[in-house]
């Protein structure tokens, strides 16, 4: 009887589900046939209630959906086992992209249910709730490989994550290779030999080389150079998406209708509000009494300063919920809103500072291995002048300075052509300016973002109650104008009688 039943950023009922599912697709990129997709989570005979079960899936869909996908959950308690179904949207709520297009990659479905499977173990594991964790058939892993990977000691484990990470930072695949190196990942990499690609974790005990065909038939040559082409390409439809948006000329407000009544000089103080979209609120679980209104006209003396918590005075223990709001920086419940789903705030550098550090890192290491370079060439001019005999005793004697040289000039090789200029490689001078630079460009985006994440933080613990209440709200005011609704027309039919 629909007891069990939840939605994000959509009505909870199917037809209004389908409705607004719809509404988001229309935005999107269409280049997906997938309208949505089905999910159920399922739980042993008499390990949880419905309730539970309703608490558990909404945290599963917050942690893989990430606010992102609009979906409808369902509870059914109607057989043994309790589950939990859910249909998310295929098409993500704010770039039009489709959940195919950014998690599954092509046909390679398994990543994205794979990280599905993960998040709802990890929740079962939180909840005391059993977890099935013997391996899938057909997955071809060894015995052997399977007892490493239950004791987290597996090789082929540690270098999936480590390529998989590389690979979605990658240009193409030679600049993989190159980011292979920086990231402590050994490869021998032989396109005309049987085995082509070969990986091995630097620094981390590993003897011998893992063959890429060994790993999984998405870490070949091939595979790999195929998987970043495809991440590439996502990317790029997601700026051009972006820039087609930021380049759309806003359209230009209607001018005001004068009448003979009216002044013919423009008041100073107008200010253009576009009409309310009441369909656009609803599919939120917005109240129309909360979207804002033009000023009243009475003078400034006579205005009432408006209540920015109003619609959630109602909620149990409101004043203290609305304290710690904003005493951490979250002034308004429209602020709060803005925590509901993940929308970009202006303060939230988390990428820039992402992409600064790792600059920052790379410019770093680059002039140690200067300075490494530095220390032993000297040494290094005297072995190379030497004759091949005198050659073998001096390596012999001086083995770790000219081994130490030899190493920091292979990296500065690799890695200087990121920093030259026509041609010109930068001194070390100039990198250590770049270091200054970067740093202090670092440095000027932490307060504003540790004020973001002052604000995050304040909102997390309110954000889910506060969107539930609304939710039901909204839900009951529905009720109330379809039972008005129902009234009106039974008084109508009473007087057509």
């Amino acid at each position: 009887n629909g007891l069990y039943v939840n939605s994000y950023a959509c009505r909870a009922d199917s037809a209004g589900a389908s409705e607004d599912f719809r509404a988001v697709r229309a935005n999107g990129t269409g280049r997906t046939q997938s309208l949505a997709y089905h999910m159920i989570q399922s739980f042993a005979p008499g390990e949880v209630t419905p309730e539970q079960a309703l608490q558990i899936g909404e945290e599963l869909c917050d942690r893989f959906l990430k606010g992102d996908y609009q979906y409808v959950l369902a509870v059914h308690s109607d057989r043994k086992h309790i589950h939990t179904h859910i249909i998310f949207n295929n098409t993500n709520l704010y770039n039009g992209l489709s959940f195919t297009t950014e998690h599954n990659q092509g046909k390679k479905s398994e990543r994205a249910w794979a990280e599905l499977r993960q998040i709802s173990d990890e929740l079962c594991r939180e909840n005391g709730l059993s977890v099935i964790n013997q391996p899938e058939k057909g997955q071809g892993v060894s015995y052997y490989e399977y007892a490493h990977q239950k004791v987290g000691t597996s090789w082929k484990d540690k270098l999936r994550i480590k390529i998989a990470e590389v690979a979605l930072y990658s240009r193409d695949f030679q600049d993989f290779l190159q980011k292979c190196t920086e990231c402590g990942i050994e490869y021998v990499y032989k396109p005309q030999n049987k085995v082509k690609l070969k990986f091995r974790l630097s620094g981390e005990g590993q003897q011998k080389f893992t063959r890429a065909d060994t790993l999984g038939a998405d870490f070949t040559a091939e595979r790999i150079a195929e998987q970043i082409a495809e991440i590439q390409k996502s990317k790029a439809d997601t700026e051009r998406l972006a820039e087609k948006k930021k380049s759309e000329k806003p359209v230009a407000p209607p001018m005001p209708i004068i009448t003979p009544t009216q002044p013919t000089t423009p008041k100073t103080d107008y200010v253009y509000k576009p009409p309310i979209d009441e369909e656009f609120y609803r599919a939120f679980g917005i109240h129309l009494d909360e979207v804002e209104k033009p000023a009243p006209t009475e003078s400034k003396a006579s205005e009432k300063k408006e209540d920015v918590w109003a619609a959630i005075r109602g909620m149990r223990d409101s004043d203290k919920m609305i304290a710690d709001l904003e005493s951490g920086g979250i002034t308004s419940l429209a602020d709060l809103r803005s925590f509901f789903w993940n929308v970009h705030h202006d303060d939230d550098h988390t990428d820039e500072l992402a992409v600064l550090d790792k600059k920052i890192k790379s410019v770093d290491k680059l002039i140690k291995m200067m300075k490494q370079r530095s220390e032993h060439s000297a040494i290094y001019k005297q072995y190379r002048e030497c004759s091949a005999f005198s050659q073998k005793r001096l390596r012999k004697k001086n083995a770790a300075a000219i081994d130490s040289y030899e190493q920091a000039d292979k990296y500065i090789k690799e890695h200087i052509k990121a920093y030259s200029s026509d041609g010109k490689q930068p001194k070390r001078s100039e990198l250590e300016q770049m270091l200054i630079d970067l740093k202090n460009e670092y440095n000027a985006l932490v307060p504003e973002h540790n004020n973001f994440l002052k604000r995050q933080a304040a909102a997390a613990p309110y954000k889910k109650s506060v969107r539930t209440y609304l939710e039901k709200q909204h839900q009951q005011e529905r009720e109330r104008q379809y039972q008005e609704k129902k009234l009106t027309q039974q008084k109508k039919k009473d007087t057509l009688e």
